[in-house]
């Protein structure tokens, strides 16, 4: 991955003609719009404790302003005239780089540099508005031999969710450390189904604990990986999704 000194004097190369004391206003204002956007996306809270939960946390802003781009939202003419989507994704990466958000940033920059010049192309706009609307297909990542169990095990989450974030994941990983319960219902079997496949390739997650993911692999104890290795391989994973 690109380092972040390096990511943030792209963005900042890409947004120099703009008036450096309004950054911070546009930033604010392209995020608000983002938020805005999942309120809608998301639609009525969901009854089930896992559903309420993927419904609570606000998927990548980059995901949302692209989509909010794709739909031709005008509200971003108010942000930013001409609708430049480098120069808004630029803002955004600054925005997750102030904010400590590691991967938010790699999700942004991505799409910033790539379609600098040109714009995207209309099968991958598809493919993020199926992503945030839970409608994209999942690959079959999991049976990959090339990949270890813990990578599996991720593919696995992100089939079942349709979430490739962080955030997302790692509350679903929690979940997944508290011991099994008497299925109730169609909620608690759908759990209970994803904790099944999850062991299914080879990992059981035991607790998460000052940022250390501990799991078993293989019924044995595995050395524990920080919560910044998961996040780079959701970034592998969200590549495959998305490609």
């Amino acid at each position: 991955m690109a380092s972040l000194l390096l990511i943030a004097t792209e963005a900042q190369e890409l947004v120099k003609q703009l008036p450096e004391a309004r950054h911070q206003v546009l930033q604010d204002a392209l995020a608000e719009l983002c938020e805005a956007h999942w309120q809608i996306l998301r639609g009525p809270q969901p009854t089930t404790r896992l559903a309420q939960t993927l419904w609570s946390i606000t998927p990548p802003l980059a995901d949302l302003l692209i989509d909010l781009y794709a739909t031709g939202d005008t509200r971003l003419n108010d942000v930013l005239p001409r609708n430049d989507l480098a120069r808004e994704l630029a803002l955004l990466v600054l925005a997750e780089i102030q904010h400590g958000n590691e991967f938010g940033v790699h999700i942004a920059h991505e799409p910033m540099k790539a379609f600098e010049t040109v714009p995207p192309p209309v099968s991958w706009l598809n493919r993020i508005a199926a992503l945030l609307r839970g409608t994209l297909d999942a690959p079959h990542l999991h049976h990959h031999k090339r990949h270890d169990a813990l990578w599996k095990a991720l593919a696995v989450i992100t089939s079942h969710t349709k979430r490739l974030d962080l955030p997302a994941v790692l509350l679903v990983v929690y979940y997944l450390t508290e011991s099994p319960v008497q299925p109730d219902g169609a909620a608690g079997a759908a759990l209970e189904k994803l904790r099944h496949d999850v062991e299914d390739v080879g990992i059981r997650f035991l607790k998460i604990q000052n940022d250390l993911i501990h799991f078993e692999q293989h019924h044995h104890p595995h050395k524990p990986v920080r919560t910044r290795q998961l996040g780079e391989l959701l970034l592998e994973i969200r590549q495959l999704w998305l490609s």
